[in-house]
């Protein structure tokens, strides 16, 4: 199809500097559809990535965790502020990714290559955005599981202690709270869409914050399958890892990131995430 073929930095009506971002002009603007196939490959291309300096990306994903672990204990803003950062750090990971894949091993310094200019004003958007939205996601899950259990009497059926008042209380609001993760559900996934391949977009594409919003939800959802595939193979890869004690988280979610740069690769400079 005409809208798969690699368009040069001249069409790009996203990117101000592909060439000088990337080296090449081959950017897809808004991406392009791959065969269900891939999803299995971007791992593939990830382990790949990963077994090259194993070592420095688990000790970039231990420091990130003790980043927002640190983050998440500051009062009232706190979370909100680790979100933001997430944009940052992810950006630096997809720096460092793409740093590797050009032949140079990857650095823990890469991390933090997000904070340089002129990655760090967009990156921080992009961050900021993606918080924004999970800060309004959680309030609108907060308010319809109160008002569910407004609606069920809860606090009548508490005080009155009867035992069958609350039993029906309990399985009302577990239909509620199912009602709820699913429309949780229906609105997150959206959300994580337009910023899987954001801070790629921008960090190494030089893509505006919600250009690059706007591109990642296209990709996905032009590649509905192959994400499909990708996203139930992490998740058991997820279950196996928490396993032990989470030790294999520290290899897991490394692989998460460079299969994403694998999977930036083949959908938006399609060379198959090679």
């Amino acid at each position: 199809m005409e809208d798969n073929k690699p368009q040069p930095a001249s069409a790009n009506p996203y990117a101000a500097s592909t060439v000088a971002q990337t080296g090449n002009n081959n950017f897809i603007p808004g991406g392009r559809a791959v065969p269900i196939g891939q999803g299995m490959a971007w791992i593939g291309h990830g382990w790949a990535l990963f077994t090259q300096s194993p070592l420095m990306w688990i000790v970039s994903m231990v420091l990130a965790f003790v980043i927002f672990l640190a983050l998440n204990f500051v009062p009232l803003i706190g979370t909100l502020a680790a979100n933001v950062m997430i944009g940052l750090l992810a950006g630096g990971l997809m720096l460092g990714a793409h740093a590797q894949h050009g032949g140079r091993e990857f650095a823990v310094s890469d991390l933090f290559s997000g904070f340089n200019a002129p990655h760090m004003k967009p990156l921080l958007i992009v961050g900021a955005i993606y918080a924004a939205s999970l800060f309004v996601l959680t309030v609108l899950a907060a308010g319809m599981i109160i008002a569910i259990l407004g609606a069920s009497g809860a606090a009548g059926a508490i005080m009155s202690g009867d035992t069958g008042a609350i039993l029906g209380l309990i399985a009302g609001a577990t239909i509620g709270s199912m009602l709820v993760l699913l429309i949780v559900m229906a609105i997150a996934v959206p959300i994580f869409m337009a910023y899987w391949f954001a801070p790629a977009l921008v960090a190494l594409q030089g893509v505006a914050p919600i250009d690059a919003l706007k591109a990642s939800f296209s990709a996905c959802l032009k590649n509905f399958m192959p994400f499909l595939v990708y996203g139930l193979v992490f998740l058991v890869l997820f279950v196996v890892g928490s396993l032990p004690l989470g030790l294999g988280l520290l290899v897991v979610v490394p692989l998460m990131y460079t299969s994403t740069y694998a999977a930036y690769r083949d959908v938006f400079l399609g060379d198959g995430g090679a």
